[in-house]
Protein backbone atom coordinates (compact mmCIF):
# COMPACT_ATOMS: atom_id res chain seq x y z
CA UNK A 1 0.00 0.00 0.00
CA UNK A 2 1.37 3.38 -0.98
CA UNK A 3 -0.02 6.54 1.03
CA UNK A 4 1.95 9.43 2.86
CA UNK A 5 3.46 9.83 6.71
CA UNK A 6 4.28 12.72 8.62
CA UNK A 7 7.63 12.68 10.64
CA UNK A 8 9.14 15.72 12.84
CA UNK A 9 5.95 17.77 12.24
CA UNK A 10 6.56 17.53 8.36
CA UNK A 11 4.24 15.80 5.74
CA UNK A 12 6.00 13.76 3.44
CA UNK A 13 4.03 15.53 0.53
CA UNK A 14 6.17 18.67 1.47
CA UNK A 15 9.11 16.69 -0.52
CA UNK A 16 6.53 14.95 -3.09
CA UNK A 17 7.72 11.58 -1.51
CA UNK A 18 5.15 8.72 -0.35
CA UNK A 19 5.69 5.59 1.87
CA UNK A 20 5.39 2.25 0.39
CA UNK A 21 4.08 0.04 3.85
CA UNK A 22 6.63 -3.35 4.51
CA UNK A 23 6.18 -4.59 8.14
CA UNK A 24 3.88 -2.86 9.79
CA UNK A 25 3.24 -5.27 12.85
CA UNK A 26 1.15 -4.28 15.80
CA UNK A 27 2.18 -6.41 18.30
CA UNK A 28 5.62 -4.97 19.79
CA UNK A 29 8.09 -7.79 20.87
CA UNK A 30 7.79 -8.91 24.34
CA UNK A 31 10.68 -9.13 26.82
CA UNK A 32 9.72 -12.24 28.81
CA UNK A 33 10.34 -12.81 32.50
CA UNK A 34 10.78 -16.20 32.86
CA UNK A 35 13.38 -19.00 34.80
CA UNK A 36 13.61 -22.46 34.41
CA UNK A 37 12.03 -24.77 37.09
CA UNK A 38 13.54 -27.52 36.90
CA UNK A 39 10.66 -28.86 35.58
CA UNK A 40 9.44 -29.21 32.23
CA UNK A 41 8.65 -25.31 30.39
CA UNK A 42 9.69 -22.01 32.34
CA UNK A 43 7.86 -19.73 35.25
CA UNK A 44 6.50 -16.77 34.14
CA UNK A 45 6.38 -13.93 36.42
CA UNK A 46 3.83 -12.39 34.76
CA UNK A 47 3.80 -8.45 33.90
CA UNK A 48 6.05 -8.76 31.10
CA UNK A 49 7.55 -5.30 29.27
CA UNK A 50 7.73 -4.88 25.54
CA UNK A 51 10.69 -3.95 23.26
CA UNK A 52 10.75 -1.19 20.60
CA UNK A 53 8.71 -2.23 17.22
CA UNK A 54 10.37 -2.32 13.79
CA UNK A 55 8.14 -0.41 11.15
CA UNK A 56 9.96 -1.28 7.90
CA UNK A 57 9.06 0.29 4.55
CA UNK A 58 10.02 2.04 1.54
CA UNK A 59 10.50 5.87 0.74
CA UNK A 60 9.22 6.41 -2.97
CA UNK A 61 9.86 10.09 -4.95
CA UNK A 62 9.50 10.71 -8.44
CA UNK A 63 12.32 13.49 -9.40
CA UNK A 64 12.54 15.00 -12.85
CA UNK A 65 16.31 14.98 -13.65
CA UNK A 66 19.44 14.22 -12.06
CA UNK A 67 20.81 17.29 -10.11
CA UNK A 68 16.62 17.56 -9.39
CA UNK A 69 17.02 13.82 -8.23
CA UNK A 70 20.38 14.13 -6.44
CA UNK A 71 18.83 17.46 -4.49
CA UNK A 72 16.19 15.66 -3.32
CA UNK A 73 17.29 12.49 -1.98
CA UNK A 74 19.61 14.34 0.38
CA UNK A 75 16.56 16.48 1.57
CA UNK A 76 14.45 13.26 2.13
CA UNK A 77 17.22 12.15 3.82
CA UNK A 78 18.48 15.02 6.13
CA UNK A 79 14.60 14.73 6.80
CA UNK A 80 14.66 11.08 8.05
CA UNK A 81 17.64 11.28 10.28
CA UNK A 82 17.30 12.05 13.71
CA UNK A 83 19.32 12.00 16.86
CA UNK A 84 16.16 11.55 19.26
CA UNK A 85 12.62 10.51 18.93
CA UNK A 86 10.57 11.82 17.19
CA UNK A 87 6.79 12.05 16.29
CA UNK A 88 5.63 9.41 13.36
CA UNK A 89 1.92 9.27 12.05
CA UNK A 90 0.59 7.23 9.24
CA UNK A 91 -1.51 8.54 6.56
CA UNK A 92 -4.46 5.30 7.17
CA UNK A 93 -4.07 6.35 11.26
CA UNK A 94 -3.70 10.17 11.72
CA UNK A 95 -5.46 10.26 14.93
CA UNK A 96 -2.07 8.42 16.74
CA UNK A 97 1.52 8.64 16.76
CA UNK A 98 4.39 6.94 17.33
CA UNK A 99 7.67 7.92 19.04
CA UNK A 100 10.12 6.94 16.62
CA UNK A 101 13.82 7.02 14.97
CA UNK A 102 16.02 5.58 12.42
CA UNK A 103 19.49 4.08 13.79
CA UNK A 104 20.38 2.25 10.34
CA UNK A 105 21.84 4.32 7.30
CA UNK A 106 19.33 5.35 4.40
CA UNK A 107 20.57 4.33 0.83
CA UNK A 108 21.41 7.37 -0.66
CA UNK A 109 22.55 5.74 -3.59
CA UNK A 110 19.33 3.58 -3.95
CA UNK A 111 17.31 6.98 -3.67
CA UNK A 112 19.77 8.58 -6.29
CA UNK A 113 19.30 6.01 -8.68
CA UNK A 114 15.93 4.61 -7.97
CA UNK A 115 13.72 7.05 -6.62
CA UNK A 116 13.05 4.97 -3.84
CA UNK A 117 14.70 3.07 -0.97
CA UNK A 118 14.52 1.03 2.03
CA UNK A 119 13.94 2.86 5.28
CA UNK A 120 13.05 0.76 9.28
CA UNK A 121 11.74 3.19 12.29
CA UNK A 122 12.53 1.95 15.03
CA UNK A 123 9.56 2.96 17.46
CA UNK A 124 8.44 2.69 21.16
CA UNK A 125 6.09 -0.03 21.67
CA UNK A 126 2.72 1.98 21.98
CA UNK A 127 0.95 4.23 19.42
CA UNK A 128 -0.64 7.63 21.15
CA UNK A 129 -3.37 9.69 20.68
CA UNK A 130 -1.73 12.77 19.03
CA UNK A 131 -3.59 15.22 21.49
CA UNK A 132 -4.25 14.74 25.33
CA UNK A 133 -7.73 14.82 26.74
CA UNK A 134 -6.59 18.57 28.14
CA UNK A 135 -6.97 19.58 25.21
CA UNK A 136 -9.77 22.10 24.75
CA UNK A 137 -11.77 20.33 20.90
CA UNK A 138 -15.18 20.09 19.76
CA UNK A 139 -16.48 18.31 16.53
CA UNK A 140 -15.66 21.43 14.57
CA UNK A 141 -11.97 21.15 14.77
CA UNK A 142 -11.12 20.88 11.49
CA UNK A 143 -7.61 20.00 11.84
CA UNK A 144 -7.99 16.62 14.37
CA UNK A 145 -9.08 13.61 12.72
CA UNK A 146 -12.39 12.02 14.84
CA UNK A 147 -11.51 8.36 14.31
CA UNK A 148 -10.88 7.61 17.96
CA UNK A 149 -13.82 7.68 20.12
CA UNK A 150 -13.27 10.42 22.76
CA UNK A 151 -16.05 12.24 24.27
CA UNK A 152 -17.73 15.77 22.24
CA UNK A 153 -16.17 18.18 24.36
CA UNK A 154 -13.04 16.64 25.10
CA UNK A 155 -11.66 18.88 28.08
CA UNK A 156 -15.33 19.19 29.50
CA UNK A 157 -15.26 15.36 30.13
CA UNK A 158 -12.34 15.70 31.31
CA UNK A 159 -12.47 18.30 34.15
CA UNK A 160 -14.09 18.11 37.72
CA UNK A 161 -15.35 20.79 40.02
CA UNK A 162 -14.98 19.35 43.72
CA UNK A 163 -16.64 21.11 46.84
CA UNK A 164 -16.63 17.65 48.92
CA UNK A 165 -16.25 14.23 48.07
CA UNK A 166 -16.70 13.42 44.75
CA UNK A 167 -16.35 10.38 42.20
CA UNK A 168 -14.96 11.63 38.78
CA UNK A 169 -15.22 9.16 36.03
CA UNK A 170 -13.26 9.43 32.90
CA UNK A 171 -13.06 7.29 29.91
CA UNK A 172 -9.27 6.33 28.59
CA UNK A 173 -10.52 5.42 25.01
CA UNK A 174 -6.54 3.59 25.01
CA UNK A 175 -5.93 -0.51 24.72
CA UNK A 176 -3.20 0.46 27.62
CA UNK A 177 -2.89 1.23 30.93
CA UNK A 178 -0.70 4.22 31.68
CA UNK A 179 1.35 4.65 34.54
CA UNK A 180 4.94 4.80 36.19
CA UNK A 181 5.96 1.98 33.49
CA UNK A 182 4.55 3.71 30.52
CA UNK A 183 7.28 4.44 27.84
CA UNK A 184 9.44 7.73 27.92
CA UNK A 185 6.93 10.04 26.57
CA UNK A 186 3.60 8.64 28.27
CA UNK A 187 1.72 11.51 29.92
CA UNK A 188 -1.24 10.94 32.99
CA UNK A 189 -1.27 14.12 35.03
CA UNK A 190 -3.85 15.08 37.36
CA UNK A 191 -3.87 18.73 37.73
CA UNK A 192 -5.98 20.36 40.58
CA UNK A 193 -6.17 23.94 41.18
CA UNK A 194 -7.83 25.88 43.96
CA UNK A 195 -7.49 25.84 47.46
CA UNK A 196 -7.99 22.98 50.18
CA UNK A 197 -7.39 21.75 53.83
CA UNK A 198 -6.05 18.18 52.87
CA UNK A 199 -6.96 15.79 49.69
CA UNK A 200 -6.94 12.14 48.90
CA UNK A 201 -7.17 10.49 45.53
CA UNK A 202 -7.46 6.77 45.21
CA UNK A 203 -8.24 5.13 41.86
CA UNK A 204 -8.18 1.42 40.61
CA UNK A 205 -6.51 0.53 44.10
CA UNK A 206 -4.49 3.31 44.76
CA UNK A 207 -4.41 6.00 46.82
CA UNK A 208 -2.21 9.47 47.19
CA UNK A 209 -2.44 11.85 50.10
CA UNK A 210 -1.36 15.50 49.68
CA UNK A 211 -1.04 16.76 53.13
CA UNK A 212 -0.48 20.27 53.48
CA UNK A 213 -2.52 22.88 52.85
CA UNK A 214 -3.13 25.11 49.70
CA UNK A 215 -5.02 28.23 49.72
CA UNK A 216 -4.83 29.02 45.97
CA UNK A 217 -2.52 27.23 43.42
CA UNK A 218 -1.83 24.16 41.17
CA UNK A 219 -0.52 21.49 42.12
CA UNK A 220 0.39 18.57 39.56
CA UNK A 221 0.42 14.64 39.97
CA UNK A 222 2.88 13.50 37.33
CA UNK A 223 1.72 9.78 37.62
CA UNK A 224 4.21 8.48 34.80
CA UNK A 225 7.17 10.27 36.81
CA UNK A 226 6.14 9.92 39.96
CA UNK A 227 6.89 13.95 40.30
CA UNK A 228 3.99 16.21 42.73
CA UNK A 229 4.62 19.93 42.57
CA UNK A 230 3.00 23.07 43.57
CA UNK A 231 3.34 26.19 41.04
CA UNK A 232 6.45 24.21 40.01
CA UNK A 233 7.73 23.66 43.21
CA UNK A 234 8.70 19.81 44.33
CA UNK A 235 6.32 18.84 47.00
CA UNK A 236 6.81 14.82 47.04
CA UNK A 237 7.90 15.30 50.61
CA UNK A 238 3.82 16.66 51.28
CA UNK A 239 2.51 13.83 50.14
CA UNK A 240 1.73 10.18 50.98
CA UNK A 241 0.37 6.92 50.17
CA UNK A 242 1.30 4.69 47.02
CA UNK A 243 4.71 6.56 46.29
CA UNK A 244 5.98 3.27 44.86
CA UNK A 245 3.51 3.52 41.86
CA UNK A 246 1.52 6.51 42.52
CA UNK A 247 -1.86 6.13 40.48
CA UNK A 248 -3.14 4.43 37.04
CA UNK A 249 -5.45 5.24 34.14
CA UNK A 250 -6.76 1.75 33.17
CA UNK A 251 -8.41 1.33 29.56
CA UNK A 252 -12.01 2.18 30.09
CA UNK A 253 -14.05 3.41 32.31
CA UNK A 254 -12.08 5.00 35.43
CA UNK A 255 -13.74 6.54 38.55
CA UNK A 256 -11.24 9.20 40.52
CA UNK A 257 -12.40 9.13 43.99
CA UNK A 258 -11.68 12.12 45.63
CA UNK A 259 -11.63 12.84 49.68
CA UNK A 260 -10.84 15.26 51.63
CA UNK A 261 -11.58 18.79 54.16
CA UNK A 262 -11.49 22.09 52.68
CA UNK A 263 -12.35 21.10 48.82
CA UNK A 264 -12.99 24.18 46.57
CA UNK A 265 -10.79 22.83 43.61
CA UNK A 266 -11.36 21.74 39.92
CA UNK A 267 -9.63 18.84 38.79
CA UNK A 268 -8.17 18.24 34.98
CA UNK A 269 -7.46 14.91 34.05
CA UNK A 270 -4.16 15.20 31.33
CA UNK A 271 -3.88 11.80 29.99
CA UNK A 272 -2.02 10.70 26.55
CA UNK A 273 -4.40 7.58 25.88
CA UNK A 274 -2.29 4.67 24.54
CA UNK A 275 -2.54 1.75 22.22
CA UNK A 276 -0.82 -1.64 21.37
Amino acid sequence: MIGQIEYKGIHSSIYGVYWKSGARPLMPPMVPKTVTSGASGVYDFGDNNYSPVKISGKIVFFPTGAIDRKQKAREVAAWLSSDKWEKLIFGDETDKFYYARTYEQIDLEALITTGEANITFYCQPFAYMVIDTSADLTWEEADFPWITEIPWVMADAYTFTVTGDTDCVFENPGTRKTYYKSPQGSKFDIVITGSFTTLTLTLNGKTLNYTEAISNGIVTIDNVNMEVDLNGTNKLSKVTGDLGEFLEAIPGSNTLVVSGTGLNISILIDLTPEWI
